[in-house]
Protein backbone atom coordinates (compact mmCIF):
# COMPACT_ATOMS: atom_id res chain seq x y z
CA UNK A 1 0.00 0.00 0.00
CA UNK A 2 1.26 3.65 -0.84
CA UNK A 3 -0.12 6.57 1.03
CA UNK A 4 0.34 10.29 1.01
CA UNK A 5 0.96 12.51 4.51
CA UNK A 6 -0.04 15.90 3.35
CA UNK A 7 1.85 18.25 6.12
CA UNK A 8 5.68 17.14 7.24
CA UNK A 9 4.91 18.73 10.96
CA UNK A 10 4.85 16.46 13.78
CA UNK A 11 1.49 15.16 13.22
CA UNK A 12 3.72 14.04 9.30
CA UNK A 13 6.58 12.41 11.88
CA UNK A 14 3.92 10.52 13.75
CA UNK A 15 2.19 8.84 10.76
CA UNK A 16 5.29 8.18 8.39
CA UNK A 17 6.67 6.52 11.02
CA UNK A 18 3.54 4.37 12.11
CA UNK A 19 3.27 3.97 7.84
CA UNK A 20 6.46 2.57 8.09
CA UNK A 21 5.28 0.37 10.94
CA UNK A 22 2.56 -0.84 8.69
CA UNK A 23 4.81 -1.73 6.01
CA UNK A 24 3.27 0.94 4.23
CA UNK A 25 4.94 3.56 1.49
CA UNK A 26 4.99 7.01 1.90
CA UNK A 27 4.55 10.16 -0.03
CA UNK A 28 4.84 13.68 2.05
CA UNK A 29 3.60 16.41 0.81
CA UNK A 30 4.78 19.86 2.04
CA UNK A 31 5.56 23.54 1.12
CA UNK A 32 8.57 23.78 2.74
CA UNK A 33 11.77 22.13 1.51
CA UNK A 34 12.75 20.45 4.73
CA UNK A 35 10.03 19.93 7.24
CA UNK A 36 10.45 18.00 10.36
CA UNK A 37 8.97 14.63 8.71
CA UNK A 38 11.11 14.91 5.72
CA UNK A 39 13.76 12.55 6.16
CA UNK A 40 10.78 9.95 7.56
CA UNK A 41 9.14 8.99 4.34
CA UNK A 42 10.02 7.01 1.04
CA UNK A 43 9.50 9.89 -1.41
CA UNK A 44 8.89 13.83 -1.34
CA UNK A 45 7.08 16.80 -3.22
CA UNK A 46 7.36 19.80 -2.43
CA UNK A 47 4.55 22.17 -3.27
CA UNK A 48 1.84 24.92 -2.09
CA UNK A 49 -1.04 22.48 -2.73
CA UNK A 50 -3.30 25.93 -2.65
CA UNK A 51 -1.28 26.82 -5.16
CA UNK A 52 -3.82 27.68 -8.76
CA UNK A 53 -3.51 24.80 -10.75
CA UNK A 54 -5.57 25.78 -13.60
CA UNK A 55 -9.18 25.44 -14.93
CA UNK A 56 -9.79 21.68 -14.37
CA UNK A 57 -7.09 21.03 -11.88
CA UNK A 58 -5.65 17.59 -12.97
CA UNK A 59 -2.57 19.11 -13.99
CA UNK A 60 -1.44 20.38 -10.51
CA UNK A 61 1.95 18.49 -8.56
CA UNK A 62 -0.10 17.17 -5.84
CA UNK A 63 -2.92 15.34 -8.07
CA UNK A 64 -0.15 14.00 -10.61
CA UNK A 65 1.81 12.62 -7.52
CA UNK A 66 -1.74 10.97 -6.33
CA UNK A 67 -1.43 8.52 -9.37
CA UNK A 68 -0.45 5.37 -7.57
CA UNK A 69 -1.90 6.35 -4.30
CA UNK A 70 -4.18 4.32 -1.86
CA UNK A 71 -4.98 6.80 0.57
CA UNK A 72 -4.57 10.56 1.79
CA UNK A 73 -3.85 11.74 5.30
CA UNK A 74 -3.56 15.26 6.11
CA UNK A 75 -1.43 16.13 8.97
CA UNK A 76 -2.05 19.61 8.99
CA UNK A 77 -4.53 22.18 10.47
CA UNK A 78 -4.81 24.77 7.73
CA UNK A 79 -8.25 25.43 6.47
CA UNK A 80 -7.53 26.57 2.88
CA UNK A 81 -5.05 23.53 2.34
CA UNK A 82 -7.72 21.17 3.66
CA UNK A 83 -10.44 22.23 1.19
CA UNK A 84 -7.50 21.92 -1.78
CA UNK A 85 -6.90 18.27 -0.78
CA UNK A 86 -10.51 18.11 -0.68
CA UNK A 87 -10.87 19.10 -3.66
CA UNK A 88 -7.64 17.23 -5.16
CA UNK A 89 -8.91 13.60 -3.89
CA UNK A 90 -12.40 14.10 -5.10
CA UNK A 91 -10.89 14.87 -8.67
CA UNK A 92 -8.44 11.74 -8.06
CA UNK A 93 -10.99 9.29 -6.97
CA UNK A 94 -8.25 8.56 -3.69
CA UNK A 95 -9.77 8.25 -0.41
CA UNK A 96 -9.37 11.05 2.33
CA UNK A 97 -8.69 10.06 5.71
CA UNK A 98 -10.41 12.85 7.40
CA UNK A 99 -13.99 13.92 8.53
CA UNK A 100 -14.63 17.86 7.76
CA UNK A 101 -18.18 18.03 9.77
CA UNK A 102 -16.15 17.01 12.86
CA UNK A 103 -13.32 18.77 12.74
CA UNK A 104 -15.15 22.29 11.68
CA UNK A 105 -16.49 21.54 15.59
CA UNK A 106 -13.16 20.68 17.29
CA UNK A 107 -10.84 23.11 15.52
CA UNK A 108 -13.14 25.99 16.95
CA UNK A 109 -12.91 25.96 21.23
CA UNK A 110 -15.89 28.45 20.84
CA UNK A 111 -18.15 25.48 19.06
CA UNK A 112 -16.57 23.00 20.68
CA UNK A 113 -17.59 24.65 23.64
CA UNK A 114 -21.18 24.77 22.87
CA UNK A 115 -21.44 21.09 21.61
CA UNK A 116 -19.86 20.28 25.10
CA UNK A 117 -22.56 22.35 26.84
CA UNK A 118 -25.23 20.89 24.44
CA UNK A 119 -23.83 17.34 25.32
CA UNK A 120 -23.56 18.18 28.98
CA UNK A 121 -19.71 16.98 28.91
CA UNK A 122 -18.02 17.74 31.83
CA UNK A 123 -15.47 21.11 31.27
CA UNK A 124 -14.02 23.89 33.70
CA UNK A 125 -16.54 26.51 34.25
CA UNK A 126 -16.55 29.19 31.39
CA UNK A 127 -15.94 32.09 32.35
CA UNK A 128 -19.02 35.27 31.40
CA UNK A 129 -18.43 38.70 31.00
CA UNK A 130 -21.84 38.89 32.61
CA UNK A 131 -20.21 36.79 36.00
CA UNK A 132 -18.38 37.25 38.47
CA UNK A 133 -14.91 36.59 37.94
CA UNK A 134 -12.73 34.11 40.27
CA UNK A 135 -9.00 34.02 39.29
CA UNK A 136 -6.40 32.16 38.46
CA UNK A 137 -8.15 31.93 34.55
CA UNK A 138 -7.11 30.35 31.36
CA UNK A 139 -7.21 32.18 28.13
CA UNK A 140 -6.72 30.12 25.08
CA UNK A 141 -7.33 31.48 21.32
CA UNK A 142 -10.63 29.61 19.50
CA UNK A 143 -8.78 28.29 16.74
CA UNK A 144 -5.53 26.43 17.00
CA UNK A 145 -5.17 23.64 19.11
CA UNK A 146 -2.62 22.29 21.73
CA UNK A 147 -0.89 24.59 23.54
CA UNK A 148 -0.85 27.89 21.42
CA UNK A 149 -1.44 30.92 22.55
CA UNK A 150 -2.50 29.46 26.41
CA UNK A 151 -2.41 32.14 28.77
CA UNK A 152 -2.39 31.72 32.88
CA UNK A 153 -4.12 34.79 34.29
CA UNK A 154 -3.75 35.65 37.88
CA UNK A 155 -5.36 38.65 38.14
CA UNK A 156 -7.51 41.93 36.15
CA UNK A 157 -3.65 43.42 35.01
CA UNK A 158 -2.87 40.07 33.46
CA UNK A 159 -6.35 39.56 31.78
CA UNK A 160 -6.33 43.10 30.61
CA UNK A 161 -2.45 42.88 29.15
CA UNK A 162 -3.61 39.59 27.41
CA UNK A 163 -6.66 40.52 25.88
CA UNK A 164 -7.80 43.64 25.02
CA UNK A 165 -11.44 43.99 25.46
CA UNK A 166 -11.47 41.52 28.39
CA UNK A 167 -13.82 38.88 28.64
CA UNK A 168 -15.45 40.32 24.95
CA UNK A 169 -12.36 40.31 23.06
CA UNK A 170 -13.95 38.27 20.10
CA UNK A 171 -12.28 34.76 19.25
CA UNK A 172 -11.03 33.61 22.71
CA UNK A 173 -12.25 31.17 25.38
CA UNK A 174 -12.02 32.18 28.63
CA UNK A 175 -12.41 29.72 31.69
CA UNK A 176 -11.41 28.44 35.37
CA UNK A 177 -7.52 27.20 35.55
CA UNK A 178 -7.90 23.19 36.48
CA UNK A 179 -5.01 22.00 37.54
CA UNK A 180 -4.13 18.42 37.54
CA UNK A 181 -2.60 16.10 35.56
CA UNK A 182 -3.47 15.36 31.71
CA UNK A 183 -4.58 12.66 30.04
CA UNK A 184 -5.13 11.70 26.44
CA UNK A 185 -7.20 9.41 24.60
CA UNK A 186 -8.07 8.26 20.70
CA UNK A 187 -11.34 7.18 19.20
CA UNK A 188 -11.43 5.59 15.89
CA UNK A 189 -14.36 4.26 13.78
CA UNK A 190 -17.65 5.12 12.42
CA UNK A 191 -21.52 5.85 14.08
CA UNK A 192 -22.16 2.65 15.94
CA UNK A 193 -18.75 1.02 15.55
CA UNK A 194 -16.40 3.20 17.32
CA UNK A 195 -13.19 1.69 19.34
CA UNK A 196 -11.47 3.61 21.65
CA UNK A 197 -7.17 3.25 22.06
CA UNK A 198 -4.90 3.66 24.93
CA UNK A 199 -5.54 6.46 27.81
CA UNK A 200 -1.88 7.87 28.10
CA UNK A 201 -0.60 11.04 30.71
CA UNK A 202 0.60 13.57 28.86
CA UNK A 203 3.61 15.69 30.58
CA UNK A 204 3.78 19.38 30.10
CA UNK A 205 6.26 22.22 30.72
CA UNK A 206 5.23 25.47 32.03
CA UNK A 207 3.83 26.86 29.27
CA UNK A 208 1.21 23.70 28.80
CA UNK A 209 3.74 22.77 25.81
CA UNK A 210 3.68 18.49 25.48
CA UNK A 211 7.26 17.59 26.56
CA UNK A 212 6.40 13.86 26.60
CA UNK A 213 3.67 10.66 26.76
CA UNK A 214 3.91 7.66 29.38
CA UNK A 215 1.67 4.91 29.03
CA UNK A 216 0.09 2.69 30.66
CA UNK A 217 -2.06 4.91 33.23
CA UNK A 218 -3.08 2.89 36.48
CA UNK A 219 -6.40 5.17 36.69
CA UNK A 220 -8.90 2.83 35.58
CA UNK A 221 -11.91 4.21 36.75
CA UNK A 222 -11.18 7.60 35.18
CA UNK A 223 -10.38 5.99 31.39
CA UNK A 224 -13.27 4.06 31.27
CA UNK A 225 -15.48 7.41 32.50
CA UNK A 226 -13.85 9.24 29.55
CA UNK A 227 -13.96 6.25 27.03
CA UNK A 228 -17.82 6.70 27.73
CA UNK A 229 -17.73 10.09 27.41
CA UNK A 230 -15.45 10.34 24.00
CA UNK A 231 -17.76 7.53 22.30
CA UNK A 232 -20.92 10.11 23.06
CA UNK A 233 -19.08 12.62 21.49
CA UNK A 234 -17.98 10.68 18.59
CA UNK A 235 -21.65 9.47 18.12
CA UNK A 236 -22.94 12.84 18.59
CA UNK A 237 -20.53 14.18 16.19
CA UNK A 238 -21.32 11.20 13.57
CA UNK A 239 -17.23 10.86 13.37
CA UNK A 240 -16.23 9.08 10.45
CA UNK A 241 -12.45 8.98 11.19
CA UNK A 242 -10.26 9.77 14.70
CA UNK A 243 -10.60 12.21 17.40
CA UNK A 244 -8.72 12.38 20.25
CA UNK A 245 -9.78 14.12 23.75
CA UNK A 246 -7.44 16.06 26.02
CA UNK A 247 -8.71 15.77 30.00
CA UNK A 248 -7.47 17.20 33.21
CA UNK A 249 -7.98 15.39 36.57
CA UNK A 250 -9.08 18.65 38.38
CA UNK A 251 -9.15 18.51 42.39
CA UNK A 252 -13.22 17.93 41.98
CA UNK A 253 -13.08 15.81 39.35
CA UNK A 254 -12.09 15.12 35.50
CA UNK A 255 -12.85 17.93 33.10
CA UNK A 256 -12.30 17.78 28.90
CA UNK A 257 -10.26 21.04 28.24
CA UNK A 258 -10.87 19.83 23.94
CA UNK A 259 -11.12 17.48 21.55
CA UNK A 260 -9.01 17.44 18.09
CA UNK A 261 -10.80 15.56 14.56
CA UNK A 262 -7.70 14.88 13.28
CA UNK A 263 -4.66 12.93 13.85
CA UNK A 264 -2.16 13.92 16.82
CA UNK A 265 0.85 13.83 17.32
CA UNK A 266 3.14 12.72 19.78
CA UNK A 267 0.52 9.55 21.60
CA UNK A 268 -0.03 7.64 18.38
CA UNK A 269 3.85 6.57 18.88
CA UNK A 270 3.42 6.00 22.77
CA UNK A 271 0.44 3.97 22.27
CA UNK A 272 2.07 1.67 19.32
CA UNK A 273 5.24 1.43 21.62
CA UNK A 274 3.08 0.41 24.45
CA UNK A 275 0.21 -2.24 23.04
CA UNK A 276 1.21 -2.78 19.32
CA UNK A 277 -1.83 -1.12 18.24
CA UNK A 278 -1.65 1.21 15.30
CA UNK A 279 -4.08 4.15 15.36
CA UNK A 280 -2.64 4.92 11.51
CA UNK A 281 -3.95 1.85 10.77
CA UNK A 282 -7.02 2.41 12.56
CA UNK A 283 -7.86 5.41 10.93
CA UNK A 284 -6.90 3.94 7.13
CA UNK A 285 -9.95 1.06 8.32
CA UNK A 286 -12.22 4.24 8.32
CA UNK A 287 -11.98 4.30 4.89
CA UNK A 288 -10.00 1.38 3.07
CA UNK A 289 -11.13 -2.41 3.64
CA UNK A 290 -8.15 -3.06 6.38
CA UNK A 291 -7.96 -4.91 9.50
CA UNK A 292 -5.66 -3.00 12.13
CA UNK A 293 -3.15 -5.44 13.99
CA UNK A 294 -4.62 -6.16 16.90
CA UNK A 295 -1.92 -5.34 19.67
CA UNK A 296 -0.47 -6.94 22.60
CA UNK A 297 -2.86 -8.36 25.31
CA UNK A 298 -0.87 -6.95 27.97
CA UNK A 299 0.14 -3.25 27.69
CA UNK A 300 3.99 -2.39 28.64
CA UNK A 301 5.60 0.37 30.32
CA UNK A 302 6.38 3.09 27.54
CA UNK A 303 7.62 6.39 27.04
CA UNK A 304 7.62 9.61 25.28
CA UNK A 305 10.20 12.03 26.17
CA UNK A 306 11.36 14.90 24.66
CA UNK A 307 15.40 15.97 25.02
CA UNK A 308 17.57 18.70 24.12
CA UNK A 309 20.78 19.86 24.11
CA UNK A 310 20.83 23.70 24.18
CA UNK A 311 23.83 26.12 24.68
CA UNK A 312 25.86 23.03 25.92
CA UNK A 313 22.93 22.10 28.60
CA UNK A 314 20.63 18.82 28.53
CA UNK A 315 16.86 20.07 28.87
CA UNK A 316 13.59 18.68 28.64
CA UNK A 317 11.17 21.23 26.43
CA UNK A 318 7.89 20.95 24.93
CA UNK A 319 7.13 19.73 20.94
CA UNK A 320 8.07 22.97 20.02
CA UNK A 321 11.48 22.37 20.24
CA UNK A 322 11.32 19.54 17.44
CA UNK A 323 10.29 22.15 14.81
CA UNK A 324 13.43 24.31 15.05
CA UNK A 325 16.00 22.11 14.93
CA UNK A 326 15.64 20.81 11.40
CA UNK A 327 14.45 17.38 9.58
CA UNK A 328 13.83 14.54 12.17
CA UNK A 329 15.73 11.37 11.63
CA UNK A 330 15.09 7.87 13.32
CA UNK A 331 18.31 6.74 15.25
CA UNK A 332 18.92 3.54 16.16
CA UNK A 333 21.30 2.07 18.10
CA UNK A 334 21.00 4.56 21.00
CA UNK A 335 21.19 2.49 24.64
CA UNK A 336 18.15 1.87 26.41
CA UNK A 337 16.14 2.90 23.56
CA UNK A 338 13.36 1.70 20.59
CA UNK A 339 14.75 4.65 18.68
CA UNK A 340 15.33 8.01 18.61
CA UNK A 341 13.86 10.75 16.66
CA UNK A 342 16.67 13.55 16.63
CA UNK A 343 16.87 16.58 14.79
CA UNK A 344 20.84 17.87 14.34
CA UNK A 345 24.10 15.77 15.78
CA UNK A 346 24.74 14.51 18.73
CA UNK A 347 28.52 15.56 18.77
CA UNK A 348 27.07 19.24 18.61
CA UNK A 349 25.95 21.52 21.36
CA UNK A 350 22.39 22.14 20.19
CA UNK A 351 19.91 19.01 18.92
CA UNK A 352 16.48 18.12 19.78
CA UNK A 353 14.87 14.52 19.86
CA UNK A 354 12.52 12.16 21.54
CA UNK A 355 13.54 8.88 23.13
CA UNK A 356 11.28 6.58 22.53
CA UNK A 357 11.28 3.94 25.02
CA UNK A 358 9.59 0.66 26.29
CA UNK A 359 10.23 -2.10 28.80
CA UNK A 360 8.49 -5.15 30.30
CA UNK A 361 8.00 -3.01 33.71
CA UNK A 362 8.08 -0.06 34.72
CA UNK A 363 11.79 -0.25 36.63
CA UNK A 364 12.89 -1.71 33.77
CA UNK A 365 11.80 1.19 31.56
CA UNK A 366 13.55 3.55 34.16
CA UNK A 367 16.68 1.79 33.88
CA UNK A 368 16.17 2.48 30.00
CA UNK A 369 15.63 6.12 30.32
CA UNK A 370 18.87 6.92 32.50
CA UNK A 371 20.93 5.06 30.11
CA UNK A 372 19.87 6.68 27.17
CA UNK A 373 20.14 10.22 28.86
CA UNK A 374 23.89 9.07 29.79
CA UNK A 375 24.19 8.50 26.54
CA UNK A 376 23.24 11.24 24.57
CA UNK A 377 24.64 13.47 27.43
CA UNK A 378 27.89 11.75 27.03
CA UNK A 379 28.09 11.66 22.79
CA UNK A 380 29.47 15.32 22.53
Amino acid sequence: MRVAVIGGGLQGVELCLLARRAGWRTLLVDRRPLPPARYLADDFLCTDITADDGPDGMSSPLVRALDGVDLVFPALEDDPALAALGTACARTGVPLAFDPAAYAVSSSKLRSRDFFERCGTPIPRPVRPDAPVRYPLIAKPSAGSGSRGVHLLHDEAELSACLPQGLRTPGWIVEAYCPGRQFSLEVSGTPGNYRTSQFTELLLDDVFDCRGVLAPVAEPDMAAAVAEELHRLAEGLALHGLMDVEVVAAPDGWRVLEIDARFPSQTPLTVWLSTGRNLAEELASCFLPLEPAAGRDVPRPAAYLHVARQGGEIRFPGEHSLTQVGPLRLVDGIPGTEGMLLGGDLRSGDWAGVLLLAADSAAELEERRQAALEYVTTAG
